[in-house]
């Protein structure tokens, strides 16, 4: 796959670039032909970090290479942000608008085997099966091409090197360490590597993933625990809206189907409740029941606990009920419309538009907290797909198997460097 170098005549008529386009697309042409020249690098660097995971809060040697490669590059580089967290500061030059990239860089604990025998974790019990690594890489070679543009740069470009993304912890940590105290950026971008096809980007407007809550609802001892377990998970059950009728797990296996899968028109990934498990257990003398699901609509996150409070009021359990609450409610990325937009009209310039799709609905899967950033900046969240069905290699994230494409790499410098490079220059 390559960037599409489209004439300048079309460029200009539908007006995705102005009439210095000549010069635009040289530079494209030049991002090209450098990422394919640091290419073999980048992927030594992925190898090291996948041969080095460091779970969250512990990312110190990841944070250190990081910072020395961004110094090496002749940026400003700011470290020990929000614990290891790293910013990279790339002054254009020329005046123009500032933008943010966004990589994470931590592991995670596993036992489950690497399926990659060349580039097996060292560290027994982590490993990078979220594809970080990649991230991080995929953020250091970004830098490196735009730092190689950096005359003909119209702005200033940050990379935030995120620690512990997988606690829902980094960025809120960077954030109060001062972050945007340090940058001021316009706009912020970043991306995760999803299960489809190596170099295929997906996108969407608003929210990207559905909301995951566990609810904890705390009763007292109980004399029929089985019949209190039942009653509960009868209720949690008449909220589903399951196309498939089955687990969320069975459920994401279809995601790329062409015909129900999240890029389909069609989709069944638009409006449901997916109930993840229940449990029912106690804890010094208190009997709780604990319950996750995965809901579209937010409005429905809110009142699903009074209406459940409601019928637990109105059953023989009243007497036992002390309370009922979210313990925990993961994020999910909220794109700016208008910036998805202008991100579609923009790539689609210079990207293969069959490794380019939109997505019909919300992935049922864990968050990220990206949605920090978009809170205090307006952002785009990507998906970059690094699957490979003819090498065996399935990319989605927190699978037993997973494992990147490499390649990946390469697509994702190219195509975001361009589109960082296009942005900073939009006033």
């Amino acid at each position: 796959m390559k960037l599409k170098l489209i004439t300048i005549v079309f460029l200009i008529a539908t007006g995705i670039l102005s009439a210095q386009s000549d010069e635009n697309m040289n530079t494209y042409q030049k991002i090209v032909k450098q990422t394919d020249e640091i290419y073999d690098n980048l992927v030594k660097i992925r190898r090291d970090l996948h041969m080095n995971p460091e779970i969250s809060k512990q990312e110190k040697r990841t944070s250190k290479i990081v910072a020395e490669y961004l110094k090496g590059l002749g940026l400003e580089v700011k470290i020990n942000i929000g614990g290891n967290g790293v910013v990279g500061i790339l002054k254009g030059g020329k005046k123009g608008r500032k933008i943010a990239w966004r990589a994470d860089m931590d592991a995670i604990k596993t036992d489950e085997p690497d399926p990659v025998t060349f580039i097996k974790s060292k560290n027994v019990g982590i490993r990078h099966i979220c594809g970080h690594d990649v991230h991080t890489t995929i953020g250091l070679g970004i830098a490196t091409i735009l730092s190689q543009q950096k005359e003909d740069l119209e702005g200033t470009v940050y990379f935030i090197f995120q620690p512990a993304e997988e606690t829902f912890t980094g960025a809120k940590d960077m954030i109060k360490d001062g972050l945007f105290d340090i940058i001021k950026p316009d706009e912020i971008y970043g991306l995760h590597i999803g299960p489809e096809t190596s170099g295929m980007i997906n996108f969407k407007a608003n929210e990207l993933f559905a909301y995951q809550r566990t609810l904890e609802v705390k009763f007292k001892p109980s004399a029929n625990e089985n019949e209190l377990e039942n009653f509960m998970t009868n209720i949690l059950k008449g909220y589903a809206r399951n196309p498939l009728k089955g687990s969320p797990w069975d459920i994401i296996n279809n995601i790329s189907d062409p015909k129900i899968g999240i890029t389909s028109k069609e989709t069944i990934y638009k409006d449901y409740f997916f109930l993840d498990g229940t449990k029912l257990y106690k804890d010094q003398g208190t009997t709780f029941f604990s319950a996750s699901f995965f809901e579209t609509n937010i409005e429905n996150t809110h009142s699903i606990p009074l209406e459940i409070k409601k019928q637990i009021l109105n059953s023989k359990f009243r007497d036992s009920f002390i309370s009922i609450r979210y313990s925990r409610a993961y994020a999910t990325p909220i794109n700016d419309p208008e910036l998805t937009n202008i991100a579609k009209q923009t790539i689609s310039s210079f990207y293969n538009e069959e490794m380019f799709k939109p997505l019909y609905g919300q992935v049922p899967y864990s968050g990220e907290d990206f949605i920090f950033y978009q809170q205090k900046v307006p952002g785009i969240f990507f998906f970059l797909g690094g699957s490979n069905t003819e090498k065996g290699i399935n990319s989605m994230p927190h699978s037993p198997n997973f494992a990147v494409d490499e390649k990946t790499i390469k697509y994702g410098v190219q195509c975001f460097a361009s589109l960082i490079f296009e942005r900073t220059s939009n006033k």
